[in-house]
């Protein structure tokens, strides 16, 4: 059986800011904002829900946020 080995991305952690929503009137959310670093990348920004959080949902969610965001064309022009 073979098993396919994942890349593996060196991540940097720069923030994890704690912060209250309100997506409804009546409806309240603890979050928690995280701004990471990634090599080759600028910073990027994901967020879960307080409740949810556990170091391996973090590190599960920086994964798909760097591979989504490697996939992305880049676009470069002149001024």
């Amino acid at each position: 059986m073979t098993s396919k080995s994942k890349e593996e991305y060196n991540v940097v952690i720069l923030s994890r800011a704690p912060v209250t929503i309100y997506p409804a009137l009546d409806k309240k959310e603890e979050r928690i904002i995280i701004t990471y670093v990634a090599a080759g990348l600028p910073p990027g920004t994901i967020n879960i829900l307080k409740s949810d959080w556990t170091a391996e949902k973090e590190k599960l969610l920086i994964r798909k946020d760097i591979e989504t965001r490697l996939k992305q064309k880049t676009e470069s022009y002149r001024v």
